[in-house]
């Protein structure tokens, strides 16, 4: 069964991200665009033209930096207004964003720096407890001692500008960095923003604009490749879905830029909707409730972490929470129904999808039958073309029956610098193999029966396991473990590590908990440890992965009837 849905959608091939923002933005611009909040309780209001005139003089610092076309530029910084007009700088000359997570680790932030080939780094010096000056100084040594466009690092040779902003906008005090209000300020020069103007004419649709880094089934991020066509053509398709209005939608968001739901999910549903984004630096339930009954925000967008944090929060405040309509995310039926009862006006409308599909895949409707509702994830999105095919034999499965879910048409490019990864997800003929198992019924709602790749969702994010597994290994005293994922009541999934230590060796949970948190982010660590004498094995002598499932669900069971 294969359909293309959709058949009166016309796809963005012909749109850059610029060009969507231009075109948006001449329609009204004096129009809200973003109101920001930082940590700090700093608010910034910016309008439609306000967004483009900064968007523009960060192309034109940047292009006095020496980015050029292609290059990649990672972004280190919270969700603050100056991510968004690097961001949007970066797409106008043709770079390409590396988004890097905050809450990774210095040999992670070091694996997405060298895997991307970064070339350029705009990075914030501090978030509350973080100090990102000495994270870098930690990753990389040698940059205490360069001079500005001058760093080389035997063990990141393509990186060669760094550039600080510091959170309080005071002056960075050292000579080992250029300071982003110095370029910025140097960029309103009428020669470099001529110089911006010329290289933004050269900017094509099918340009790379973000190598996406994203926990993969290999054990390694995955840098995946979204062209800027594709990220524009998601934000009509998935803000369509939702039936928003042209110019009258404000949007809450506490998702970081730095993930797909808020650079991607969030973000361009706003801008090809003209309307306006609400957002926080870092998630706080309470702000974020008072936000949205102070701005009037008709959506929300999140992760249930979020959403059931700020459940209470309303329930004691007497928030007036009714302008929200729309609730989105992958969520459990008895938390939808929570919601909607908090939000009394809205429709939680589930979703699926992955950062390969440009972040959405499914997605309900507000008009769809309250069954299709509470039991699928809703229609593929306009612009793709699916199939279910039976994971062993690839031939197509019928209506109702399970089997893998395969996307063609907005999908990614393939995964940065990964031939054969790329070639396992990508087949010749254009094919996205998910990983995903699910069935579509007569109507083409689909229902997601689970997941082939070995990888958990823990509060939103993506977690391999086998990253997980080589740092537990790498632990003196462990000889050999497994994770696998159980229920957790905040976070849906977390993990479980079920470890065989050596024989006479010392070692606890707590060792292997403190070695987890100085080597991973810490969603990427597991919740429990569990030492075992030995663990199952299949027949050709691997680690009998479904086994250890069913011990955890059948101790998880265990432990609630008691």
């Amino acid at each position: 069964m294969s359909t293309v849905t959709g058949s009166r959608y016309v796809q963005h091939k012909d749109t850059t991200l610029w060009s969507m923002l231009e075109e948006v933005t001449a329609r009204d611009p004096d129009k809200e665009a973003l109101v920001g909040i930082d940590a700090d309780g700093r608010e910034v209001r910016m309008s439609y033209g306000e967004l483009v005139r900064q968007a523009r003089v960060m192309s034109a610092a940047f292009a006095q930096l020496g980015v050029r076309h292609g290059d990649r530029v990672a972004l280190w910084m919270t969700n603050l207004p100056q991510w968004l007009t690097s961001h949007f700088g970066l797409m106008r000359l043709g770079a390409v964003a590396v988004p890097v997570n905050t809450w990774l680790k210095p040999a992670e932030i070091k694996y997405v720096l060298g895997h991307s080939r970064s070339r350029h780094l705009v990075m914030l010096d501090r978030f509350r407890k973080l100090d990102f000056v000495s994270l870098l100084e930690e990753i990389i040594p040698e940059w205490k001692s360069s001079k500005p466009g001058r760093l080389y690092a035997s063990d990141l040779p393509e990186l060669r500008n760094i550039v600080v902003m510091n959170r309080d906008g005071s002056a960075y005090e050292r000579d080992n960095a250029y300071e982003y209000s110095e370029i910025v300020a140097a960029a309103e020069d009428p020669d470099a923003l001529a110089l911006a103007d010329t290289m933004a004419d050269v900017v094509r649709p099918n340009d790379i604009a973000m190598v996406k880094y994203t926990s993969g089934s290999t054990g390694f991020p995955k840098g995946v490749i979204l062209e800027q066509w594709g990220i524009v053509d998601y934000g009509y398709a998935y803000s369509g879905r939702h039936q928003m209005k042209d110019g009258e939608e404000r949007l809450f968001s506490a998702m970081p830029f730095f993930h797909a739901g808020g650079s991607m999910w969030s973000l361009m549903t706003m801008l090809t909707r003209g309307s306006t984004m609400v957002f926080t630096e870092a998630f706080d339930p309470q702000l974020s409730v008072q936000l949205i009954e102070r701005e009037r925000c008709t959506a929300l967008f999140g992760v249930a972490a979020m959403f059931r944090d700020m459940i209470p929060v309303i329930r004691v405040g007497n928030y007036d929470t009714g302008s929200i309509r729309i609730i989105t995310q992958a969520l459990h039926r008895s938390l939808a129904d929570e919601l909607e009862t908090v939000f009394p006006n809205s429709r939680v409308l589930d979703t699926w999808g992955l950062t390969e599909a440009y972040g959405g895949g499914a997605q309900l409707a507000p008009d769809d039958p309250v069954e299709k509702r509470q039991t699928t994830v809703g229609r593929f999105l306009d612009g793709f073309e699916w199939k279910v095919v039976a994971p062993a034999t690839s031939e197509v499965v019928g209506a109702g029956e399970v089997g893998e879910v395969l996307l063609r048409g907005r999908v990614m490019r393939g995964y940065w610098d990964m031939p054969e990864q790329t070639a396992k997800a990508l087949d010749d003929d254009g094919w996205l193999h998910t990983g995903d198992l699910g069935s579509v019924d007569e109507d083409g709602y689909l229902t997601v029966a689970g997941r082939i790749k070995t990888m958990l969702k823990t509060g939103g994010e993506n977690v391999a396991v086998e990253e997980v597994e080589s740092c537990i290994r790498g632990c003196a005293g462990v000889t050999e473990c497994v994770v696998v994922g159980i229920a957790d009541p905040r976070r849906d999934q977390v993990g479980r590590a079920y470890v065989v230590a050596e024989a006479g060796f010392s070692l606890d949970a707590e060792k292997l908990m403190e070695w987890c948190n100085e080597r991973l982010a810490r969603f990427k660590v597991p919740a429990e440890f569990v030492f075992v004498h030995d663990l199952p094995y299949t027949g050709n002598n691997r680690i009998d992965r479904a086994a250890v499932q069913k011990m955890a669900d059948a101790s998880v069971r265990v432990a609630v009837e008691n």
